[in-house]
């Protein structure tokens, strides 16, 4: 008879025990759904600009939601609710809540966090549970993964890169959760960090986006970048050859691979499309600039003069106040004067004739810079490198009324 007592007052007290934890998340969801009537009338006040009214509203809500987030984690670290997925639900929804609005950040300040934990318990529990209410569940995590969008934007706003990247990568992860892959939150990632020179990381995200199918000319172009900037000069040029291949009029790949070989001094490699690239883009001078850079370059294998000249008058043609060919028309005649002067200067001193053929040479090199480096001062009236070089001129030419003008505008 005593054992029959006995048994009859475990077995209560047992049954209290799970209706008490039932009883948590029944309060929580109550606590919670107070909560969102208290909200949704504080922005109501709002809307009527009545802002005591709301603040009071939003004080109340904050009360709601304390005790929902007491309930909920009772009920979700209790061994009889534990693996209760629809505790789990409420716990991903109430944490959801608190992170929605800043005047509730001090009750959990990581609740959006917490809210995808909840959400994610739910599969690993009960795969029925998660199926019959998956509507909800995904349209709760896409949610989360969008606020993430959102702070990551934030974050770009504020310059703060590293964090934005962090979050984008948030963004992706939590949607893959539920089997969708959100290719454009990484290919944003990768840009970013890129930017942030967070190469590495750069490789990474791109390396997922190449699992995933993902195709676009920029991922091509931030691997190139990334190994460019980490040394691997054989990457980079596979990966801008694979991107021209797949994006062969994408002129962000054409640039970076011209940019590519000019900085490996394999121009040669180069030119035809660069001539392409010109001949395409009629209205832009940057690529017979280019080319007149290659060709003036003296220790290119390329190096012609008169090409050059040919290809600096055309990028003037197109943009007649374009400072930089007329500078670069300037030094390479200037040098070339330079280099016959030295030359004049080392001769044995019987070379009298030969000396004087030097220097009118290179004088004539000099009255051929002039125009151009005058055209130079007139758009950059305040750079002093050119004022100097200008001056220079005036006085080997003789030229000492100019020279004189000029001195004196200083």
């Amino acid at each position: 008879m005593k054992r029959i007592t006995l048994l009859a007052i475990v077995l209560t007290f047992m049954v209290n025990i799970a209706l008490a934890q039932n009883s948590e998340i029944q309060n929580a969801y109550n606590n919670n759904r107070y909560a969102q009537q208290y909200i949704e009338s504080a922005e109501k006040f709002k809307s009527q600009n009545r802002v005591e009214k709301s603040q009071k509203e939003m004080n109340n809500a904050k009360t709601m939601l304390q005790k929902a987030k007491t309930s909920i984690d009772n009920a979700v670290q209790h061994e009889k609710t534990i693996n209760d997925p629809k505790a789990w639900h409420y716990y991903g929804i109430i944490y959801y809540n608190i992170s929605s609005y800043p005047e509730f950040n001090d009750i959990e300040p990581n609740a959006l966090e917490k809210s995808f934990e909840g959400f994610s318990k739910i599969a690993e529990l009960d795969q029925s549970y998660f199926q019959d209410e998956y509507q909800s569940i995904a349209s709760s995590i896409i949610s989360i993964s969008d606020r993430y969008a959102i702070m990551a934007n934030e974050n770009i706003e504020n310059d703060n890169y590293v964090e934005a990247i962090n979050n984008l990568r948030k963004t992706y992860e939590i949607k893959k959760s539920i089997g969708q892959n959100d290719n454009e939150a990484l290919i944003f990632a990768a840009q970013y960090a890129t930017i942030a020179k967070e190469y590495q990381s750069t490789i990474e995200l791109c390396d997922i986006l190449i699992n995933n199918s993902y195709e676009a000319p920029q991922l091509y172009q931030y691997l190139a970048i990334a190994h460019r900037e980490l040394g691997n000069d054989d990457l980079m040029l596979q990966y801008l050859q694979t991107g021209r291949e797949k994006f062969p009029e994408d002129e962000s790949l054409i640039n970076e691979q011209i940019n590519a070989y000019l900085k490996l001094q394999r121009e040669a490699e180069i030119i035809d499309q660069i001539v392409e690239m010109a001949t395409k883009q009629t209205d832009n001078p940057i690529y017979y600039f280019i080319l007149g850079t290659i060709y003036s370059n003296a220790e290119s294998s390329l190096y012609n003069l008169e090409t050059a000249l040919e290809y600096y008058n055309k990028a003037i043609e197109i943009n007649p106040n374009s400072v930089d060919p007329y500078i670069n028309i300037g030094s390479m005649y200037i040098d070339k004067s330079a280099e016959l002067y030295k030359t004049a200067n080392d001769l044995p001193i019987d070379k009298v004739k030969e000396y004087e053929d030097m220097i009118a040479e290179a004088k004539s090199y000099d009255e051929k810079a002039l125009p151009f480096v005058e055209k130079a001062y007139e758009l950059l009236p305040d750079d002093e490198n050119v004022k100097r070089v200008l001056l220079t001129l005036y006085r080997r030419l003789k030229m000492n009324d100019k020279a004189n003008a000029l001195e004196s505008a200083e």
